[in-house]
């Protein structure tokens, strides 16, 4: 078969990347918003929901990072099919994927609320925590599905659609949100965080609905199979094996991060307050560095599977200088309006000394982007030549030296809360000159790319 083409433009090149990657920084960004829409919505709430919401999400974001990361691997086989001309398999993979999605709530479900007991236990924010996390938890299984869902659009470059469609779905958010966090007066009385639940579980259900119409539905749906449902073991096996270490990679980093948050979400004050503050600037901030990896893997996919070198270079450059761009960008709130940064996200008045560890966590936050989007840029070519299993190695001996210094750090030492972003920087650092590494090992000795292993789907 003929092979098809991802953009109009030069292939790995800065526009090529950008016709991919700022509609998925778009969608991201929505995302991302709308997430963010929580936060400010629940701290005019009031802080303890804002509070609560921020700890339980990263025992949230254990559970649903890592069953995402797992059926997002769907984008490698599907631009590695859409590279090598083996149409057909497009569909097949993505069908796998989606059977897979609701296999994840039976699994988490009894272990999120198993471990939410020992998570929240002699916080300030336990019961408000428990009550936003076991909601989310049950309809968890939406998250891997939207996963799948979107790596097929990701994979075959039809990026604007899925960027128009996480859009409205994140403003219906942003709007039920408003009446659900707070009420309406006479009709719905406030449900707190309650309602920042229920109405990210609605707007979940709706984008996964729409996403699904559009895959079977695609113009090209007899070449790429979008309606050979059945169940392939060969095909699940491949795609489980080649995402479980990623899942696996994720939920243990994310695991021991949750367990270090906890650490300071019991030291209480000043503490609490950073990091209700650094996660919600987070939330923003890493739609740019997840856009980038994702627009990342879908051309490094689609150079693999047409065995174009030359173009794997080309978009590792690209993906570099745009790294590059936006820590510049970020830079002028980061270090000049860092004021107007605090009180766009809290609006309490805050001691001399809390403001001040509030303006070194956001330079310690624009440092932590830079080193983390190194991290994801060669994430993106070793995700793409499918050494999951070497990312799984390199990610759980960071993760286990970042909950060693936090625990030395806030359990036995008294650092500043300030520092709760700057911290992991020396791991994150390390993983990533192991992952360059890797890439450069892969590129120089092997043939063209990887072992046959990585070539072949």
């Amino acid at each position: 078969m003929s092979n098809k083409v991802l953009s109009q433009n030069t292939s790995g090149s800065i526009r090529d990347l950008a016709s991919i990657s700022i509609p998925i920084f778009i969608s991201s960004f929505s995302s991302s918003f709308m997430l963010f829409c929580d936060r400010y919505f629940l701290s005019r709430y009031s802080i303890d929901a804002l509070n609560a919401v921020a700890v339980a999400g990263y025992l949230l974001l254990l559970f649903q990072l890592s069953s995402i990361r797992l059926t997002s691997i769907n984008q490698v086989f599907v631009g590695r099919s859409l590279g090598n001309g083996n149409l057909q398999n497009i569909g097949i993979y993505t069908w796998q994927m989606i059977w897979f999605s609701p296999l994840t709530q039976l699994i988490l479900l009894p272990i999120g609320l198993f471990v939410s007991g020992f998570y929240f236990a002699n916080t300030e924010v336990e019961s408000l925590g428990r009550t936003y996390f076991s909601m989310m938890v049950m309809g968890h299984f939406l998250f891997p599905l939207a996963a799948t869902l979107a790596s097929f659009q990701l994979g075959i470059g039809k990026t604007k659609a899925l960027m128009l469609i996480t859009i409205g779905v994140n403003v219906l958010n942003g709007v039920l949100d408003y009446f659900l966090i707070n009420g309406i007066y006479g009709i719905i009385e406030p449900l707190g965080v309650k309602g920042a639940a229920i109405a990210t579980l609605i707007s979940q259900f709706l984008y996964c609905l729409i996403l699904f119409y559009l895959f079977i539905c695609d113009p090209m749906r007899s070449s790429y199979k979008t309606r050979e449902w059945r169940f392939r073991f060969s095909y699940f096996k491949e795609s489980v094996c080649s995402g479980t270490p990623l899942a696996l990679a994720k939920f243990l980093n994310l695991f021991l991060w949750a367990l270090s948050m906890s650490l300071v979400a019991k030291k209480g004050g000043d503490y609490l307050i950073l990091l209700s503050f650094g996660s919600t600037v987070w939330i923003l901030t890493s739609a740019m560095n997840e856009s980038l990896m994702k627009g990342l893997t879908t051309l490094f996919s689609y150079s693999i599977g047409q065995r174009n070198r030359k173009v794997l270079i080309k978009s590792f450059k690209s993906g570099i200088l745009s790294l590059g761009v936006l820590f510049c960008v970020l830079g002028i709130p980061f270090l000049f309006f860092q004021k107007q940064l605090i009180q766009l996200i809290l609006k309490e008045e805050f001691s001399s000394a809390t403001m001040h560890f509030l303006h070194l966590g956001c330079l310690w936050l624009w440092i932590l982007f830079l080193v983390e989007g190194m991290t994801f840029v060669w994430g993106g070519v070793l995700v793409s030549l499918k050494e999951t299993f070497y990312l799984f190695k390199v990610g759980a001996i960071s993760s286990c030296l970042t909950y060693s210094l936090y625990y030395m750090a806030f359990s036995f030492g008294n650092l500043g809360p300030d520092k709760i972003w700057l911290i992991n920087c020396p791991c994150i650092i390390f993983a990533t000159v192991l992952y360059g590494r890797k890439v450069m090992k892969c590129y120089n000795e092997l043939t063209p790319f990887s072992s046959p292993r990585s070539l072949t789907l």
